[in-house]
């Protein structure tokens, strides 16, 4: 089983011009999918036991901690489509930009803060909420 070093993973955002990489990520976390229940117990049950199907599910979201900068194209094109309430397509690459080693989704920017520390770097936090079925790869 390969193994993947976090180390020069990619997310990008696809802009009218092309892909453009968001910088200066620090950690990535989630898609958190899931799924609900559906329960199809009845009252002619086999057993005691409630009987459930998947229901339908939820892409989840995409937290991003990063070093903030206010002039990187990308911090301010997220600020952007999160104030245009847009849904823009993501690709995110693991440890690798070969083709065929992204996760792709549609996303907007659900929220968006900064940390701002007398004695230290500027941080933010990016939640991205999916929409849609993620295509991952395999």
């Amino acid at each position: 089983m390969t193994k993947y070093f976090g180390y020069g993973s990619v997310l990008q955002v696809t802009t009218t011009t092309g892909d453009l990489a968001i910088g200066q990520v620090r950690t990535i976390t989630g898609p958190g999918v899931s799924f609900g229940d559906v329960d199809t117990t009845c009252m002619d049950s086999s057993s005691n036991y409630r009987t459930f199907v998947p229901g339908l599910g939820d892409p989840g979201e995409l937290s991003i901690s990063l070093v903030y900068a206010p002039t990187t194209v990308s911090h301010k094109r997220l600020m952007y489509y999160m104030g245009q309430r847009s849904v823009k397509s993501f690709k995110l690459y693991h440890g690798t930009t070969a083709a065929g080693d992204e996760d792709a989704f549609s996303a907007y920017v659900k929220g968006m803060s900064r940390t701002i520390p007398m004695d230290d770097i500027i941080t933010g936090d990016i939640t991205l909420k999916v929409t849609g079925k993620p295509a991952y790869t395999t």
